[in-house]
């Protein structure tokens, strides 16, 4: 017959009960927790994002100086421009703007780079500055971006006047048709998000 366990051993058994149950209880929160939190591809600080669009803006505005073209005004990018960039920058596809036909979308780990796509929407001759006297900047980390090697989806707008770009849509063929069909390309993750309100 074996022996029965001293109270020692009892206590001893009955800490390690404990312990073992607190260890899984543990692994059990922290598991879904660190997976719930696991950041997006382009989730990155607001102050690292301002500095990559003001980078892109500083460029455009000194291929416009060394053109000798007369400067554009920046402005907030809208919330389609927001959420088409954000879509190119998780899906790794180009988008564009669909009503106006003003935005580009482009690769680099450069954001000095003179792209073509920059080169054009900066430079083009189908982009006269009196008819798109603004333009606007959105940088998002790119879904194949490492920390070690950051690579941005980069979008610019050019954008026509204040005025233009508020009553475009009435003079539509049909009016206000296809005003939000852009909305079909944004992927689940991208919308609503914010825009800047200053800058």
């Amino acid at each position: 017959m074996a022996p029965s366990p001293n109270r020692g051993e009892e206590q001893m058994f009955s800490s390690m009960k404990l312990f073992l149950r607190s260890v899984v209880l543990a692994g059990l929160t922290i598991s879904p927790y660190a997976q719930t939190t696991q950041p997006s591809a382009n989730a990155w600080s607001e102050k690292s994002k301002r500095a990559a669009e003001d980078a892109v803006a500083r460029k455009i505005e000194m291929m416009r100086a060394v053109a000798k073209r007369p400067a554009l005004e920046r402005v907030n990018p809208s919330m389609r421009e927001v959420e088409l960039v954000c879509t190119a920058a998780l899906t790794g596809q180009k988008v564009g703007d669909p009503i106006f036909a003003g935005l580009e979308t482009y690769v680099t780990d450069d954001l000095s780079a003179e792209t073509e796509p920059l080169k054009e929407l900066t430079l083009g001759r189908f982009y006269p500055a009196k008819k798109w006297p603004r333009y606007s900047v959105i940088v998002e980390l790119s879904v194949n971006s490492k920390p070690e090697h950051p690579v941005y989806t980069v979008g610019v707008a050019r954008r026509p006047s204040a005025a233009l770009e508020f009553f475009a849509p009435l003079f539509f063929d049909v009016p206000f048709k296809g005003i939000n069909e852009w909305k079909k390309q944004v992927t689940p993750d991208c919308k609503n998000r914010k825009t800047e309100t200053s800058r």
